[in-house]
């Protein structure tokens, strides 16, 4: 007979699995009572609550240490089912109804204890009918030390006390030492076995705080003054919000009304358990403590371009730092004085204190000049923004000159720039010196060429958008209407004579005489005069500082038909 091998089915590898690991535990007899522990060893800190739970099938007691301990608790277990027994460490020195609860009758079988229970391992069982039916072990640990750190958060999360919670502190603090004054210290403290002598709502020491002292010392001390301390009440501004499950107490400070002398004022919390009122310490003891640097609130700010030129984007990073905490709100305003303009953007500050914003302009501010600030800071940051307009006029009229240069009898440039004399080809005879921002009359431009003949020229305005105040035709752009690249030029045309006296000469004969002819070269045409002058000053002013037109200026553009038509 021959076998053929095969894999097991699942179901058969899950109960081969389970054969293997399965170990019997050891159970009551058929009818006897059970009992059980929900944790074999169970763990308390001194001065915590702990709880113990009972599973039980019949009425029976639960044991406690014993004689040999100096500790001897039972308490009775009613029914059936599982029990829980809570027991106050801390609170363990009156009789066993005071902090003993759950189950049934308690009772202690040895002297009441003078402080509370000492840190060792007891023993535990259950009996049910007088026989035991099941063992365990309850160890008291002794307390550990009590840690603080200084953490800021700000001041807007004091809103309301109901929305000081655990959860909301963590998530709006910063671990730091410094904090602005108006801000929040808060003081977490990693308590060990504090759980029940806490009173959230008396930490100044005495008898019904148990002892436990939670206060703000001044550390530097001037000459002819005391020592100013500060108890963590609310009357000082202290708020206590413990969070037991995880072993720690937030101390939440308004530090609104703690005094500031200079810049900067030093600070310890220290939390002491005091010998008279708590069962821990024999005499007065500092059990943790932590610095806290109280300095004036401040925010600096600085842009990346006061001055929006037209052919700017319409934006502007605002940059900055801040004392105030991490996750504080400022506001930054903008207001254009007799304008309809205000702008209220809200700043937060980041954890490593700084702040940044990229404020974006409509393109109906262009032409606007306004102070921008933080609010509630202002001296130290206000500054004043441009958003400068592509706004230009110009009047260029008929007129005689030499052939060396014309004259324009009106500009206005926005944002200065150049005025370009070009011939009917296109072809550029000279351009102004730079002009600043304003009104000009007069205004002289120099020939790079003469003129020879009587012509119709065209004068354009330019903008000197690389502001070096020297004109480059790859770089300067022109000034078109609207501001806009899809705008007409902005120019004028003028019919340019040239003065009698200026026209061309015409050739002549040269006469006969005895003299040999000269070997010196001929001239083959006019010589070119220089001929020195400089632009007028600008009729206006104060025109030329930077400062944009209004909004109410009037471009006026001429629309020159024929010249400027072939232009785009």
């Amino acid at each position: 007979m021959s076998y053929v091998a095969r894999a097991p089915s699942v179901l058969a590898s899950v109960l081969i699995l389970v054969a293997a690991l399965w170990v019997p535990m050891p159970t009551a007899a058929a009818g006897e009572p059970t009992a059980s522990f929900e944790q074999d060893v169970t763990t308390v800190t001194r001065g915590d609550v702990v709880e113990i739970r009972v599973r039980h099938s019949d009425p029976g007691v639960l044991h406690v240490g014993g004689d040999d301990y100096g500790y001897h608790l039972t308490v009775e277990l009613t029914g059936a089912g599982v029990t829980t027994v809570t027991i106050d460490t801390y609170n363990s020195t009156g009789t066993p109804e005071n902090y003993v609860s759950g189950g049934g009758n308690k009772t202690l079988h040895t002297a009441q204890l003078s402080r509370p229970i000492e840190p060792t391992t007891y023993l535990m069982n259950v009996t049910i009918g007088g026989v035991e039916r099941a063992i365990g072990q309850l160890d008291v640990e002794p307390r550990g030390n009590t840690s603080a750190s200084t953490l800021v958060a700000p001041a807007s999360l004091n809103g309301t006390d109901s929305s000081l919670s655990p959860a909301s502190i963590q998530s709006a603090s910063t671990a730091r030492t410094t904090v602005a004054k108006g801000d929040l210290a808060i003081i977490r403290l990693n308590e060990s076995g504090l759980e029940s002598a806490l009173s959230p709502n008396d930490v100044a020491g005495g008898a019904t705080a148990n002892g436990i002292e939670v206060s703000m010392n001044q550390l530097e001390v001037r000459p002819n003054h005391d020592q100013q301390t500060f108890l963590a009440t609310s009357e000082n501004g202290a708020t206590v919000v413990p969070d037991f499950e995880t072993d720690r107490v937030y101390v939440v400070w308004d530090t609104s009304d703690l005094p500031l002398e200079g810049e900067a004022e030093d600070y310890e919390v220290t939390v002491t358990l005091q010998g008279d009122h708590s069962d821990f310490v024999e005499s007065d003891t500092i059990t943790a403590r932590s610095r806290v640097r109280l300095v004036k609130p401040t925010v600096s700010m600085a842009v990346d371009n006061e001055t929006i030129y037209p052919w700017d984007a319409p934006s502007v990073n605002v940059s900055g730092e801040s004392t105030l905490a991490p996750g504080s709100v400022v506001e930054l305003r903008a207001r254009a004085p007799g304008q309809p303009f205000l702008k209220l953007v809200p700043m937060t500050v980041s954890e490593n204190g700084t702040l940044r914003e990229n404020l974006t302009f409509a393109p109906e501010d262009r032409g606007l000049v306004f102070p921008l600030w933080v609010r509630d800071y202002r001296d130290s940051t206000e500054t004043t923004m441009r958003i400068l307009e592509s706004d230009a006029s110009l009047r260029f009229v008929d007129q005689e000159t030499d052939g060396t240069f014309v004259t324009i009898s009106e500009v206005n440039l926005s944002v200065g720039g150049f005025i370009e004399v070009e011939t009917p080809d296109e072809e550029r005879l000279g351009t102004s010196a730079y002009l600043p921002p304003g009104h000009h009359e007069n205004v002289i431009v120099e020939f790079d060429r003469r003129q020879l003949t009587d012509s119709e020229l065209l004068a354009l305005s330019y903008t000197d958008r690389d502001r070096d105040q020297n004109f480059s035709s790859s770089v300067d752009r022109p000034y078109r209407t609207n501001g806009s690249s899809n705008g007409t030029l902005i120019a004028d045309d003028a019919m340019v004579r040239l003065e009698p006296d200026a026209k061309t000469p015409t050739p002549t004969s040269t006469p006969t005489t005895d003299e040999p002819p000269s070997t010196a070269a001929t001239p083959t045409g006019t010589p070119y005069p220089v001929v020195e002058r400089t632009p007028l000053e600008p009729a206006v002013a104060g025109t030329n500082t930077g400062i944009p037109f209004s909004p109410g200026l009037v471009v006026i553009a001429f629309v020159v038909t024929g010249l400027l038509a072939r232009r785009r």
